[in-house]
């Protein structure tokens, strides 16, 4: 006979390393995916943060040479019309050119004038540099150009850049056309250079980056780890304890009756024993990044959570309102969904004053994308001291001894905000006109 319990304790231990094996299983599976995640994460930012510096520096290189380039065809342009359409000297050249000027280099200026009168006949023609137009080209040219009546401009023809100015008088215009290809081709040459050059210092910069991210990143891996490795463990290990601890509590009340040390202890089993399930609840939702999200009706769900409050909040003498817009969807898990609510309304009920007031808002918003909007209000006179940037953290008490009357763990607001990351929405606390708000977007 004592055969049988030995048994059945043995498949209890069997069963139980076996579950422990596929849980080590999935964590480590968990593990991997979260690594690789962290990894492209980590490196999309940081190639992003590249790609913005090199594409602003050959942008700003670009942009500089290109009106390097127009300066310097604007002046030589200006020089030729201030000199009539004819060919310059080097003292002249030096007056209004911003380059510095050499015999040789006024004879590499191509360059064709032409002369037109009030009625737009041509008068003269000076092509004695420019070779590749015939006078009947040239002729056409300087028409089409004074029949734009723009006093300088391009034209881009045949691979070719042809640059002009007109000066009018009253009785003449004079049309000067430059060929500006060279200072265009130096200055789309520099630009093809540098994106070159930016795009091989992308490519290496990602592959460097890529190699030594692993080392990076395997510090916060670490500390992760060991961080929900330790809040596992400690919560398997503390649960022994505990239930220890509730079996000699009935065991002496059984005994003895109940009494007000064998109620106080069984109290704080209730309330260690609920933290415990938090923080690994905690735990495991954080584990979750990959989540599949669902269309749900948000307002059935906020209903039907904040429905089950009313009770409590009447009876603790407070008064309960609810403003929900029905067919309000969103993209979430149901199960989450559902705590997220019964989260933020258990918490507007805790911090509520005494006659106080708990609402629960649920509207839609946005126009071009339309979202969910969750408000939670309650009302609290003494939340105008209260640090609200921290009203997130784990453990986060606005009465820093921990001696608050108010039951809770100190965990529900950064279980609620964990919820709300991976539904890939916001939430935010706020206070006015002793009223505490908790809005969320999803």
């Amino acid at each position: 006979m004592a055969i049988l319990p030995w048994f059945k304790s043995r498949k209890k231990i069997d069963e139980k390393v076996e579950e422990d094996i596929k849980k080590l299983t999935k964590s480590t599976s968990e593990n991997t995916k979260l690594f690789r995640s962290l990894r492209i994460r980590f490196v999309l930012i940081a190639a992003l943060s590249v790609f913005v510096v090199l594409g602003t520096t050959v942008g700003v290189i670009t942009a500089v040479r290109n009106i390097q380039a127009r300066n310097n065809i604007d002046s030589i342009l200006t020089a030729l019309v201030e000199n009539g359409g004819n060919m310059l000297t080097v003292s002249e050249a030096s007056k209004s050119i911003s380059t510095s000027v050499t015999e040789e280099t006024i004879y590499t200026y191509r360059y064709f004038s032409v002369t037109m009168d009030s009625d737009g006949d041509i008068t003269s023609t000076n092509s004695q540099s420019f070779a590749s137009l015939t006078d009947d080209e040239i002729s056409d040219f300087a028409k089409r150009i004074y029949s734009k009546g723009q006093t300088s401009g391009t034209i881009h023809e045949d691979d070719t850049y042809y640059s002009y100015q007109v000066k009018k008088s009253k009785s003449s215009t004079l049309i000067v056309v430059f060929d500006s290809t060279t200072y265009y081709s130096d200055a789309f040459e520099l630009t093809w250079v540098a994106i070159q050059i930016a795009v091989l210092c992308m490519i290496v910069f990602v592959l460097m980056i890529s190699a030594m991210s692993k080392r990076v990143i395997e510090p916060f891996i670490r500390n992760y780890q060991k961080q929900r490795r330790f809040i596992t463990n400690a919560g398997h290990e503390l649960k022994t304890p505990l239930a220890i601890i509730s079996a000699n509590n009935e065991l002496v009340e059984l005994m003895n009756g109940e009494s007000e040390w064998t109620k106080s202890t069984a109290d704080q089993v209730t309330r260690l024993t609920g933290l415990i399930n938090g923080l690994v609840a905690l735990s495991r939702l954080e584990e979750q990044p990959d989540i599949v999200l669902t269309d749900l009706d948000f307002s059935y769900i906020a209903e039907d959570a904040a429905e089950d409050f009313k009770g409590p909040v009447i009876r603790g003498g407070k008064t309960f309102s609810m403003d929900i817009d029905p067919g309000i969807h969103v993209k979430a898990e149901e199960k989450s969904l559902f705590e997220l609510v019964t989260l933020l309304v258990d918490n507007a009920n805790k911090y509520c004053d005494e006659g106080g007031h708990v609402s629960v808002r649920l509207k839609s918003v946005g126009r071009t994308r339309k979202r969910a909007r969750l408000t939670i209000s309650n009302t609290y006179a003494e939340g105008a001291t209260v640090d609200y940037s921290r009203f997130f953290e784990r453990f986060y008490r606005e009465d820093e001894s921990h001696n608050s009357k108010r039951k809770g763990y100190g965990i529900g607001l950064s279980t609620a905000q964990s919820i709300v990351r991976i539904f890939k929405g916001r939430i935010s606390a706020s206070f006015k006109d002793d009223i505490f708000t908790i809005t969320v977007i999803i």
